[in-house]
């Protein structure tokens, strides 16, 4: 029986409706599909690594056609639902569903997310945590991981999403319904002008990889938006 599930939960690279904070700062949408293709493609690179030890699936908000490359052979989970939280307890229950322990869900917004925390998360999952987190920067959580054996749904019910309150809020719930919680180290999502610029620093630095979002910051037309 499988034991480890990744799914990275993405939207199609699709002019107009990926990367909208940025380009309410600015950045063009032709820009934002081409930031969000690179994104998709390192994230992908980063749950394949062999020392994860996990099945890669994706979960699809849009046309698979403007997908990159190295995402196209992967197995797609459907992304439906009304909120967000809907959508993740329609991916955790397809994982299950299909015979898997333990499913985490990443998104494609940190690019640069280090393997070892993948390999952490599942560890931990492995370990007897019922449920993990990866807290973001920002409020919100980059990953969350969940045992078969969790009573996950109450935990992405009434939830202030994209808010400096959706971990805190989470975890409340996770407490009422008695789960065995366990964070991974903090992290930072790329959603800002700002992020942007932070993270174009770490890659040229060295302390950060993200290779395919590395060589588009590195065009002219990204130098110009960073002037």
């Amino acid at each position: 029986m499988p034991e480890r599930l990744l799914v990275v939960a993405a939207k199609s690279p699709q002019e107009g409706r990926v990367k909208t904070r940025l380009a309410a700062e600015g950045v063009s949408s032709s820009l934002c599909a081409a930031l969000a293709a690179a994104f998709l493609t390192d994230t992908l690179a980063v749950a394949m690594n062999p020392a994860v030890r996990a099945n890669v699936h994706l979960s699809l908000d849009g046309p698979a056609e403007l997908l990159p490359p190295m995402s196209r052979s992967l197995p797609v989970f459907s992304q439906t639902g009304n909120s967000l939280g809907e959508r993740m307890v329609q991916i955790l229950e397809q994982g299950f569903t299909a015979g898997y322990a333990t499913v985490c869900i990443v998104g494609s917004d940190s690019p640069h997310l280090p393997p070892a925390f993948l390999i952490e998360a599942f560890g931990r999952l492995a370990a007897g945590a019922q449920t993990l987190f990866g807290p973001a920067d920002d409020g919100g959580y980059y990953l969350v991981g969940v045992h078969s054996t969790s009573a996950y749904h109450r935990l992405f019910e009434e939830i202030p999403w994209s808010s400096p309150e959706t971990l805190a809020v989470t975890l409340r719930r996770a407490e009422e319904a008695g789960q065995t919680v366990s964070l991974l180290p903090p992290w930072h999502d790329i959603d800002t002008l700002s992020d942007l610029r932070r993270l174009s620093r770490d890659l040229r630095r060295g302390v950060v990889h993200a290779p395919a979002t590395a060589a588009l910051l590195q065009t002219e037309e990204f130098r110009n938006v960073f002037q």
